[in-house]
């Protein structure tokens, strides 16, 4: 029987068939030559080499540019957990935009792993490495490797470390701004613990720190009484600490609630609840995170602050791009801005605070 196989699709194919040469085919693939060729030439080879089923040697090409338009993510969790979905997406299509692919490895919170996983990626070539952190870290430096880094959703101490994470500190003062432009005059943080001498399991987060810091300087500025109640980040952290703001008086418990996290915030809600108090008639509820599938299903839906998950994805691999091309990064260090997400947990105060309801 005679054999049917489909031979491949060459370069000098898709040059004959568009009327131009190998050379162009070559220019079009690779996103570093595209500006010796005009745009509708690089188009016509494009569609051309789709018509054909033309799939660029990606081996050959690796050989030719020493490079092997790959990059390494290393993860100490946030492959795993349902925060990093976001950061990963946006990362893997900036790097797909790019003509590059992402290797992961995710340590899964053992840290002892890191060192095999980097020198894993280290083996394939990789031609950049991000390391992405699951919740806000600040490193006392890199990973050692050779290859360039960019730390995402971490920094270093280190300011010359490439890094690229969100602004807490931003994000809590637009909960507090949002508060207090709906009228509220008395409010309160459930704030998250930070203990890094503490055991690993029960550390906390030095976001907690940041974020009640910059929520006390803006009251202050906006002559708006605040208090702190330290708790953790979970959902009955929450609620223990929301209970123990809420249950008393309507004259002295607060009109307005800021919660670490969603998931504190939820806590907040079953507490509110509990106490016979409607949310946002009684109380408002502003949560940290927008946390996929959590938020904006909370009855009511949740007002929050975003953590910029996808662009801290894009901002990474972009970083990584430039370091492998070896242009001058001036801004080493980004700080994203955590925007304020309104929806229908926050609004004015039902009553004035010095007149309260009889």
């Amino acid at each position: 029987m005679a054999s049917h196989t489909r031979r491949r699709v060459r370069a000098a194919d898709v040059a004959k068939a568009a009327g131009v040469s190998p050379t162009a085919v070559s220019f079009a693939f690779n996103p570093r030559e595209t500006g010796n060729i005009s745009p509708e030439t690089k188009q016509r080879i494009l569609d051309t080499a789709e018509r054909l089923g033309y799939e660029p040697n990606h081996v050959a090409r690796s050989l030719r540019s020493q490079t092997t338009h790959s990059i390494g993510m290393v993860t100490d969790s946030v492959a795993s957990s349902p925060f990093g979905g976001r950061l990963l997406a946006a990362a893997a299509e900036r790097a797909e935009a790019a003509g590059h692919i992402m290797l992961v490895m995710d340590l899964h919170s053992r840290d002892e792993r890191e060192a095999a996983a980097i020198h894993e990626l280290e083996r394939r070539q990789v031609d950049a490495l991000i390391y992405a952190s699951m919740g806000f870290r600040i490193l006392s430096s890199g990973p050692r490797t050779y290859l360039p880094v960019v730390l995402a959703n971490c920094t270093a101490e280190r300011e010359d470390e490439l890094s690229v994470y969100p602004d807490d500190a931003y994000g809590a003062t637009r909960a507090l701004e949002h508060l207090a432009d709906l009228g509220h005059r008395r409010v309160t943080m459930l704030s998250g613990h930070w203990n890094p001498l503490g055991p690993r399991d029960n550390q906390g987060n030095i976001s907690g720190p940041l974020r009640r810091d910059a929520f006390l300087a803006a009251a202050r500025s906006r002559g708006v009484e605040a208090t702190i109640i330290e708790g953790g980040w979970d959902i009955d952290d929450g609620y223990h600490a929301a209970m123990s703001a809420l249950d008393r008086p309507s004259d002295q418990r607060p009109t307005g609630l800021f919660a670490v996290t969603d998931r504190s915030a939820v806590g907040a809600m079953l507490a509110a609840a509990r106490l016979g108090l409607d949310v946002p008639g009684d109380l408002s509820i502003v949560g940290f995170d927008d946390q996929e599938k959590m938020a904006e299903n909370t009855v009511p839906p949740l007002t929050t602050i975003a953590l910029p998950h996808a662009r801290m994805g894009e901002e990474a691999v972009a970083m990584a791009l430039a370091a492998v091309a070896g242009e001058t990064i001036v801004d080493r260090r980004r700080a994203l801005p955590c925007e304020l997400v309104v929806r229908e947990s926050t609004a004015p105060p039902r009553w004035s605070l010095t007149a309260p309801p009889r």
